[in-house]
């Protein structure tokens, strides 16, 4: 299990219990010196990062062998949250870093990255259906995205989710969305990113938002 995966599963133990009510328009924006990006997104989203600290913890406690150990030692989660107002919505950001690592993530390794974040995501709530990856470039970083579903009996919803993994100097970053409705990822997506003062632009673009049915 990834540490995204027990992120998941903690947040959503922790905020589909809560009350629904209208979403907010004002935005918030994450800042990483080490990444050099900013990241904005809505702030109807609550930031957990002692849950994000938990996840990180759990995969370390249950790491076996010094190539599991090493690689869960240099993966942080620089943004975990969520926002249940209007059912379930989730915005997670893994670094995988590469000078900790002892070498940088190659651009043909991101769509294996970016499917097996989402696929070990989902598959804790069921069979999840996992698109194919596709490549593309945000600002000059590679990049690669896919979506995928899967419907959970245990919480009696469908959960639609995208992952996309870029390089970013030695590190791969990824973003794994999550939603209770697949209406609700399009925005996810488009949320703008800027690196090094670049003008900003979405993160994903539209032409990768996985189809709703009616």
């Amino acid at each position: 299990m990834s540490p995204l995966t027990t992120t998941l599963a903690l947040l959503l133990a922790a905020a589909l219990p809560q009350s629904t009510a209208p979403p907010t328009s004002p935005t918030t924006t994450f800042h990483s010196d080490a990444l050099h990006l900013d990241y904005t997104y809505a702030a109807a989203f609550t930031t957990l990062p002692t849950v994000a600290d938990q996840a990180l913890q759990s995969e370390k406690d249950k790491a076996s062998g010094a190539v599991a150990k090493a690689t869960v030692s240099c993966i942080s989660l620089p943004l975990t949250a969520t926002d249940s107002r209007s059912g379930f919505r989730m915005i997670s950001i893994m670094r995988l870093d590469g000078t900790c690592l002892g070498r940088a993530t190659t651009s043909a390794e991101l769509a294996a990255l970016a499917t097996s974040s989402l696929t070990d995501s989902l598959k804790r709530f069921g069979d999840p259906q996992i698109g194919t990856a596709a490549y593309f470039h945000l600002a000059d970083h590679p990049a690669a995205v896919l979506s995928g579903s899967v419907t959970s009996e245990k919480y009696g919803a469908t959960f639609y989710g995208t992952a996309t993994c870029l390089i970013q100097g030695n590190d791969a970053v990824c973003w794994e969305f999550l939603a209770s409705k697949c209406s609700a990822l399009p925005e996810l997506l488009a949320y703008p990113i800027a690196f090094d003062g670049q003008p900003a632009q979405p993160l994903i673009p539209a032409k990768f938002a996985q189809a709703c049915k009616p």
